[in-house]
């Protein structure tokens, strides 16, 4: 029962830094969306306005293009690492919750010599 007093504070830090890892990532995420929202928003330009005419619409579009690229490529990433994260997070997890139970069966059966003891 000792070892397990000693183990649940390292296994409780364990789970915490998986979900500090996958808060992380979810904020990249988040991040990474709102950057491409931003992008989408159309620029108010008059049809017929001087940037029109010297064709930087559409360098101002393949630029767009290929800022998008970069970011959804950064997003796929980003979601691999999350998908990665979550598997560690619940591993951390199920560890905890395993010495949580081997702590509560290993109080258990204490109690029960020492009830066993005192009646005798």
């Amino acid at each position: 029962m000792e070892a397990t007093d000693r183990l649940l504070p390292l296994l409780e830090m364990s789970f915490q830094a998986e979900q500090m890892k996958m808060s992380k990532i979810t904020q990249r995420i988040n991040l990474l969306n709102e950057t491409l929202r931003e992008i989408d928003r159309p620029i108010r330009s008059e049809p017929l306005s001087a940037a029109t005419r010297a064709g930087m619409d559409l360098r101002w579009d393949a630029w767009v293009q290929d800022r998008k690229k970069v970011i959804n490529q950064e997003m796929a990433l980003a979601m691999r690492d999350r998908e990665q994260a979550r598997g560690n997070m619940i591993a951390a997890l199920s560890k905890l919750e395993a010495a949580k139970k081997m702590q509560a069966s290993a109080a258990s059966q204490a109690r029960q010599v020492a009830a066993r003891r005192a009646s005798w």
